[in-house]
């Protein structure tokens, strides 16, 4: 008889107080990413959910420009483990748009997703094996951040 156990949530809690606090955390958890896998950016508008990726795609190696792909909805960083794939659904009008992507043909062994606002592309999106959710810390701190990384192992 095979017993099947369900899968353990990791999770972690990081605190920023400036950029290189968020790029640093972007570097642990690019650390912690593996591929194949799909990652949810969650958070409004201006919390750092680009700078979070910039930070995760330069980790892996990547050494030219990276971009927020807002007008083109993805961009492409070839690393050394794979393709990362950084997506921002922001300006989709309706999740089923996200069909026009061709994210079946993206995915692979060698694959990373990264994506921005998934809450816009619910339905269309493959399931998350992470989540990071980042907000504002309202301690009086502007540029304070509280990161959340959540992964099922």
């Amino acid at each position: 008889m095979t017993i099947y156990s369900a899968p353990q949530i990791v999770k972690k809690e990081y605190s920023s107080r400036s950029l290189q606090e968020t790029q640093i955390t972007g570097e642990d958890i690019a650390m912690q990413l593996v591929f194949p896998s799909c990652v949810y950016l969650v958070g409004d508008m201006g919390v750092g959910k680009t700078t979070l990726t910039k930070s995760i795609i330069q980790s892996f190696g990547y050494t030219g420009e990276v971009t927020s792909p807002t007008y083109n909805l993805v961009q492409e960083y070839k690393v050394e483990k794979g393709i990362v794939y950084h997506m921002d659904l922001y300006r989709l009008e309706d999740p089923s748009e996200i069909e026009f992507l061709a994210l079946d043909d993206l995915w692979g062994n060698q694959s990373l997703f990264l994506i921005e606002w998934p809450e816009r592309g619910l339905g269309y999106l493959p399931p998350n094996d992470v989540e990071v959710l980042i907000s504002k810390n309202m301690a009086g701190v502007s540029d304070a951040r509280s990161i959340i990384y959540k992964s099922r192992s």
